[in-house]
């Protein structure tokens, strides 16, 4: 399975002009809101028209804006799950699924019971959606997806209407919906853990441009650009300059780090991840520590989890940066509140630690 997508189109707050070709089975779209991740997906199912370029799914032109040709949504083969399911009210389950199904009363029948078994809502065959809660509902939605059994699925935030409760499991639920499905399936969500959990390939949208694409793994271990690299939760962004001496310099931070040389050229920013910047504390700075990638910080406020706290700090002396601002621009670390007796005391520390191999470079 195979989909090119290279669509222009002016909207009201920004132009779409997204570009991409994948062959992955299972996709994630990521942005921010209003970044225009919803709209490609009824560009690609045919809800609306972009205005110009080409969408192209396997060997089937969809939409060609130069030769005048554009797919009818009923033809395109594309099944369409919206974010609130968009489920018959005045039909049953049942209905709800045997709408879609190609064939005779037999075989609506047939394929109703079996994706009503598959997807354990035997229960739920005769109730309304009004009677459903909504991961019930959610069920019923994706068989009627596949009853349809389309090339290709599109997934519109799909838990985000759901309650945080019910998000892990029905997640496990999808995937295990899925496994035997054959075809492509795009899942759009502004949730780095979902789309961590789903996809084998991610595309990065933010304002209707596709900022970087590629396996989802890498894309997550190490972005290309600083923007994919905020909307994957880098909260940590630094400009960086060589030195004479074969040194990367932070100037906001007023350290040098040692970094091996061939990482230097056309370096201009790195990314530190908040859980990769370490506390150290007084009592043990001499034990395991390389001094120059200890920096003094002072902390500003916190917040925790059940689990982990996350700090926010600004670096005070700032190096060769005479801006006030610069000198105080806000960071954060992440660290599980287990691992260190004076975490459990309460005591937040003066001094972190860079693990220079978690470092994200951009150039």
């Amino acid at each position: 399975m195979s989909l090119k997508v290279d669509i222009s189109s002016k909207l009201d707050k920004f132009k779409m002009d997204i570009r991409f070709e994948t062959k992955s089975n299972r996709i994630g779209i990521l942005g921010e809101s209003g970044a225009g991740k919803s709209m490609l997906l009824k560009y690609l199912a045919g809800i609306y028209s972009p205005d110009s370029g080409q969408i192209q799914l396997e060997d089937a032109m969809l939409f060609d804006a130069e030769n005048g040709f554009n797919v009818i949504p009923q033809d395109r083969n594309i099944a369409y799950m919206f974010q609130n399911y968009a489920l018959f009210p005045t039909m049953s389950v049942r209905e709800n699924i045997e709408i879609v199904v190609k064939g005779d009363k037999l075989c609506k029948k047939e394929k109703a019971d079996y994706l009503l078994q598959q997807f354990q809502i035997e229960n739920l065959a005769d109730k309304k959606p009004a009677e459903l809660s909504g991961g019930q509902q959610q069920r019923v939605a994706l068989a009627r997806v596949l009853a349809y059994e389309p090339k290709l699925i599109l997934l519109d935030e799909p838990f985000s209407a759901l309650d945080e409760n019910l998000k892990e499991s029905l997640q496990i639920e999808l995937e295990q919906m899925i496994t035997d499905y054959n075809g492509m399936v795009i899942m759009v969500s502004h949730s780095r853990d979902e789309l961590y959990k789903f996809s084998d390939e991610i595309i990065i949208v933010s304002d209707g441009k596709v900022v970087e694409t590629g396996l989802t793994e890498r894309i997550f271990t190490k972005p290309k650009t600083v923007k994919a690299a905020r909307l994957l939760g880098v909260n940590n962004i630094l400009p960086v300059r060589s030195t004479a001496d074969g040194l990367l310099e932070i100037p906001d931070w007023g350290i040098c780090l040692p970094l091996d040389s061939k990482d230097l050229d056309g370096l201009r920013y790195i990314g530190i991840r908040d859980r990769d910047l370490k506390p150290v504390w007084d009592n043990d700075f001499a034990i395991g520590y390389q001094k120059d990638l200890v920096f003094d910080i002072s902390v500003l406020s916190s917040y925790e989890s059940l689990h982990e706290k996350k700090v926010f700090f600004t670096v005070e002396r700032g190096g060769n940066s005479s801006s006030p601002e610069k000198q105080n621009r806000k960071y954060s670390f992440l660290f599980y509140k287990d691992d260190s007796k004076n975490i459990s005391e309460g005591k937040l520390p003066t001094k972190l630690s860079i693990d220079k191999e978690k470092i994200i470079l951009f150039r």
